[in-house]
Formats: structure tokens, C-alpha cells, sequence
């Protein structure tokens, strides 16, 4: 199997083999669910929202906390709160700020990609401070300057513990190799070493949020959650607040980086699409005005093309693993209790069943006479069943308001000599998401 593309793997597996069948990964079986059907059924089911204590996870927590690596009560209760908060963002009285805090960004990132105009620019950077500061104010109630010292610790701890992750990941199912390959093959001292400097970093933002804070705030995530911490609550305390800023900021920054790296190289390579999009903005919105999140209701075409770029990028082609906490039954085979359980959401993404061009960029697989497609059947892209992305809705307005605002404002084009080829940056340390290869986009201000 080539394990920086298990997708392609299973995929050929699949051919061979069905929608369910088992890899061995080091001595441990893990079962793969290949179609839509047996993915919905199967995370639906409350025995298969186990959570296997994967190295990489348990490592950079210091153990099973926060909500990614956790299970059964604990879990439970810090992901409705987790859910529930990012949720009140993006609907009901409190959105209204969150959009206001996104479209600031939007418009610092807009001024940044306005002085290099005309010219091929990589934008991976500058697209991650606006998302760190996103979160940043989120999280902590404020923004930093990228030049700050402290913001600059904070993406090369997340830069660096993500790349120790996504090479570890062999670790949980063979763990003798953390004991007998050499320091310069598992880097395990320097993943160490970030790994404590971003605990040493969340837990600094907690101490600080409690002098400064006297029960009457209600502004970003610590307070809500210091107030739980206040009150005595069941699972609420310090180092679960510090664990869970630390999942977003890794997890939450890292995903919609990826996203937003996609989606402004499949825009500049599809320049008749991004055309439609102009058009539908221009018409609806306005030109110069700036897209706001209620008018996504009245731009069918530009939400098509935002969820085909989603379908299309697959940016977590296979999600993290599902355990059984149970012996149960799935398609007719017995899973014992603690059976490791993946599913391979690429097949759905790639499925001739679900797409009509399933290899092919086309927002109409999201379209019905003009109208836009809500529950497309084959669409996962943040997973499904209780464990489902808590951070789903948010992620949409993030990509959505980013993605928008930019083509109000600029076109986006290919340099010379980019042949608008869409390939993935197939290497170590991309394993967990699936990334774009490297490339530059040039920013043209429109008429």
C-alpha cells in the first residue's frame, strides 16, 4: 500500500475486495467502509463513537483529553459545549459580531494581496494569519500583528507539531518503533519540544484570561468556558479549556488553511467558473459592496461552487478513526469491542454513483434548475454522525466570506509557464490532510 496515498490504495482494494474490508497495520486490524450507505449507517451508531488512543493525538496532549482523542462521558459534554458555542457564531443575536470579525480579516488580507498586484503570489502564508487571528479572536477575544513574536512562536509550534503528527501516526500501531528507530528517523525530542512550548503558550492565554476576568463577560470561548470552570461543572477544567484551544488552533487552523489553499487554486484554474461567480455577486450583492453571510440564501452558484471545491479538494480523504466501544455487527461480520473502524471518504467524493463527472471540477453537481443542492447524497466533508465536525457550520462561513470577498475584489490568474495542473503534495509530514502542491496565483484588481 503506498501510505501517503491510501486513498488510491483503497480505491484498488475496493475494486477487488467491496465497500468493507480489513488492512493490517502492523499487527492490528483496521476495518475500511468504502460507500456512502455503510459510512452513514455505521458513525451513525453509538458503538462506533470510540476513539482509538492514537499516539499522535494522546502525544500532543500530553494524554486523552480535549475532545479529538476522547470518549464516553468526557467526550460527550465538552464537545456539545465546544458545539454549541461555535454554532451560536455563525446563527442566532451573536453572528453578526463573528462575520464582523472575519470580514476584518478579509479586508487585511485584501490590502496584503492589493500591494503585490499583478504578480505571482504564494499565498499560503498570508491566508494562515488571517485564519490564526480569526481563531485567535475567537478563542482569546483579540488579534495579533504577524510580526508579533508571540504570533510567530504560535504557527511554528503548529507548523511543526502538525508535520510530527501526521509522520507519527505509524506509532499507534506499532509503537516498538518509538523504542528502536533513532531520534534523526522519529524526531521525537523535537516534536517534544514544540509540543511544550504551544502547552506552555495555552496555558499563559488561560492565566491571563483569569486576571483579566471578573464573571461579567461574555465575549469569546475561555470566558464561556472559565464561567463552567467557576460553577464546579462535571469535565470542566483548566486543562480541558487549554487542551481544546490547542485541537482549534492545530486542527481547526491547519483544515481550513488547506481549504482555502485549494480553493484559490481551483478558482484561478477555472477562469469561466469564477467568471459565473462574478456575475452572481455583481448582481446580488453588488460590485464594492462586501458579501455577507445572510445573502448566502441568494447566491446559489457561488455556494455550488464552494461545496464542489469542497467535494473536489477531499482534504481529509480518509478523517480520523472510529473505534468500537461494543462488540456489534456492521454489513453482516462480526466487530469485536475496540475494533479500529476508517472511513474511506474519497470513494463517495470519486463515486460514479454520486457524480455525474466525479474526477472533474463542476459546481451543476450541486445545482437543480438553478437551485442549489442542501443535501447532496455522497457529501461528507466534515464527516457524519455524532462525531461530525463540531466546527462544520463555522468553517463554511470562513470559507464562504474569505472565498467571496476575494473574488468581489480581485480575478485571480495563473502565472506563465502554470499549466493549471490540480495535483496533491504527496509527501512525508501531508499524510493527515490532503494539500495542494505548491503554487504562485496572481491578483488582479478588477475594473
Amino acid at each position: 500500500m503506498d501510505v501517503r496515498n491510501l486513498s488510491k490504495s483503497f480505491q484498488n482494494l475496493s475494486q477487488k475486495y467491496g465497500d468493507i474490508f480489513s488492512i493490517f497495520v502492523g499487527h492490528k486490524p483496521v476495518v475500511v467502509l468504502n460507500s456512502f450507505t455503510l459510512i452513514k449507517e455505521a458513525f451513525a451508531r453509538p458503538e462506533f463513537v470510540g476513539r482509538p488512543g492514537n499516539f499522535s493525538g494522546t502525544f500532543f496532549q500530553k494524554g486523552k483529553t480535549g475532545i479529538t482523542t476522547t470518549e464516553g462521558k468526557h467526550w460527550k459534554i465538552q464537545r456539545e459545549f465546544l458545539a454549541t458555542h461555535l454554532l451560536s457564531l455563525t446563527s442566532g443575536k451573536g453572528y453578526k459580531g463573528f462575520e464582523e470579525v472575519i470580514l476584518d480579516e478579509v479586508s487585511d488580507l485584501k490590502m496584503d494581496l492589493g500591494k503585490r498586484k499583478n504578480e505571482p503570489v504564494a499565498v499560503s502564508y498570508k491566508i494562515n494569519v488571517a485564519i490564526m487571528n480569526i481563531l485567535w479572536n475567537l478563542s482569546c477575544g483579540r488579534k495579533l500583528h504577524a510580526q508579533q513574536q508571540e504570533f510567530q512562536t504560535v504557527v511554528e509550534c503548529i507548523d511543526k507539531v502538525t508535520q510530527f503528527m501526521s509522520r507519527a501516526a505509524i506509532f499507534s500501531f506499532m509503537p516498538i518503533l518509538t523504542k528502536v528507530l533513532p531520534e534523526s528517523v522519529t524526531n521525537i525530542e523535537r516534536g517534544r519540544y514544540y509540543r511544550n512550548r504551544f502547552h506552555e503558550i495555552s496555558e499563559k492565554w488561560i492565566r491571563e484570561h483569569r486576571q483579566d476576568y471578573r464573571g461579567n463577560r461574555t465575549g469569546d470561548l475561555q470566558d464561556a468556558y472559565l464561567e463552567k470552570v467557576n460553577q464546579g461543572e462535571d469535565t470542566f477544567t483548566e486543562q480541558g479549556l487549554a487542551a481544546i484551544l490547542r485541537e482549534l488552533f492545530v486542527i481547526g487552523s491547519e483544515s481550513e488553511s488547506v481549504m482555502m489553499r485549494w480553493a484559490i487554486r481551483i478558482i484561478s484554474c477555472n477562469q469561466e467558473i469564477q467568471v459565473r461567480v462574478q456575475e452572481e455577486l455583481d448582481t446580488v450583492v453588488g460590485k464594492g459592496v462586501d458579501v455577507a453571510w445572510d445573502q448566502k440564501l441568494n447566491l446559489p452558484y457561488t455556494m455550488a461552487v464552494m461545496k464542489e471545491i469542497q467535494r473536489f479538494a477531499d482534504i481529509a480523504p480518509t478523517g480520523l478513526l472510529h473505534k468500537t466501544v461494543c462488540d456489534t455487527e456492521l454489513a453482516g461480520y462480526n466487530l469485536p469491542a475496540n475494533t479500529l473502524v476508517m472511513a474511506n471518504f474519497n470513494a463517495i467524493h470519486r463515486s460514479t454513483q454520486h457524480w455525474a463527472e466525479p474526477d472533474a471540477f463542476n459546481p451543476e453537481h450541486f445545482l437543480e434548475e438553478g437551485k442549489l443542492i442542501n443535501d447532496k447524497e455522497g457529501f461528507l466533508p466534515y464527516g457524519t454522525g455524532p462525531r461530525v465536525c463540531p466546527g462544520a457550520e463555522l468553517a463554511d462561513m470562513q470559507l464562504f466570506l474569505m472565498l467571496s470577498n476575494i473574488l468581489a475584489t480581485f480575478t485571480l490568474s495563473l502565472p506563465e509557464g502554470d499549466l493549471g495542473e490540480m495535483g496533491t503534495q504527496f509527501e512525508a509530514g501531508t499524510a493527515v490532510l490532503r494539500n495542494p502542491k505548491p503554487y504562485r496565483v496572481i491578483f488582479r484588481l478588477r475594473e
